[in-house]
């Protein structure tokens, strides 16, 4: 007989004698298997599902690095104190100057001489001790001083005060000035020489933990001039009366040393606004949506960010308040 027939006859044979039983079982046990490898691969998947899912949630939540700024812890009660007149600059002192029907008040900002225009004449500045008020005393003070125009700077807004018996001569502005167009007030107050360029701000709102204060430093100040202030011909639409404000898109800090501001705002808004406090009173001006966006997009997309997070200045010990 042939080896290969009879081989196949006896495993033919061996088959037929196994129970339904067992065939039955194996085919249980094979779909349970592919079963179980299903529920395996679906549980992976879930888990990296969730994995990628926080770490997405996560980078929306920190999109930029952190930086940490000291608040000192005793600011608020520096602000709340009132100074005392022996403790006060003079500029603070004999704040209140008037020439030409015009009232101006000096800061700290110094005006160097070679910034000194034409004698504008002497006038007697005025200044309030608020404590010889509360003593019941006579709580006006006066000074002599010598006014001076700032070159290139319009009288209407600022001036340069000597005080008698001083070499410094500080600035004085009219906080009641108010530009026609955008062109005007660039002029009077050659913002194109005296306007510096600090940072700008945005608020990112977060995912799950509300808004979060964004800094962008090194902006390319020629983006800052082509965009939002070239359209010399933008009229000043700023309304006293008026609380119905476009809603910032983003803010930018600006300093006029010379002036005396430091650290305040030109707000981009929405339908195109740019608002201002420079000179501490609001300047509104209409400048194009399409020019205000395309320098929000600018700032988002190119210029590298951080997040600001205020703590407390560390007490004498060494631990944060």
């Amino acid at each position: 007989m042939n080896t290969e027939k009879f081989s196949y006859v006896k495993f033919s044979d061996a088959m037929s004698e196994l129970d339904d039983r067992y065939i039955a079982e194996a085919i249980r046990y094979k779909k349970k298997s592919g079963k179980r490898r299903l529920v395996k691969w679906s549980a992976l998947a879930a888990c990296l599902c969730l994995l990628l899912s926080g770490t997405l949630l996560y980078r929306a939540e920190h999109p930029y690095p952190v930086k940490e700024i000291e608040t000192p812890s005793d600011s608020a009660s520096e602000i709340a104190e009132i100074p005392r007149w022996e403790d006060m600059e003079i500029y603070s002192q004999y704040g209140e100057i008037i020439l030409n029907n015009l009232e101006y008040q000096t800061g700290n900002g110094e005006v160097p001489t070679e910034r000194l225009g034409e004698s504008l004449g002497t006038v007697t500045a005025r200044g309030w001790d608020e404590y010889a008020y509360i003593a019941g005393e006579d709580a006006n003070r006066y000074c002599d001083a010598t006014i001076y125009e700032i070159k290139n700077i319009s009288v209407q807004c600022a001036v340069a005060v000597q005080y008698e018996g001083t070499e410094t001569c500080y600035a004085a502005v009219n906080s009641s000035y108010r530009p026609e167009t955008l062109g005007q007030f660039i002029e009077d107050l050659d913002l194109q020489n005296t306007l510096v360029i600090n940072w700008a701000s945005y608020d990112y709102q977060k995912p799950l933990s509300g808004y979060a204060a964004i800094r962008f430093e090194q902006l390319d100040t020629n983006r800052v001039w082509d965009l939002l202030l070239s359209d010399v011909s933008a009229e000043n639409e700023y309304d006293d009366l008026s609380f119905d404000e476009p809603k910032e898109l983003l803010g930018i800090c600006v300093s006029v040393p010379m002036l005396g501001y430091e650290n305040i705002s030109i707000s981009v808004r929405e339908d195109g606004y740019l608002i201002t406090n420079i000179l501490s009173t609001g300047k509104m001006f209409q400048v194009g949506e399409e020019n205000t966006q395309a320098f929000v997009d600018y700032v988002l997309q190119e210029c590298e960010g951080y997040e600001i997070v205020y703590v407390s200045d560390p007490d004498e010990d060494g631990v944060a308040e």
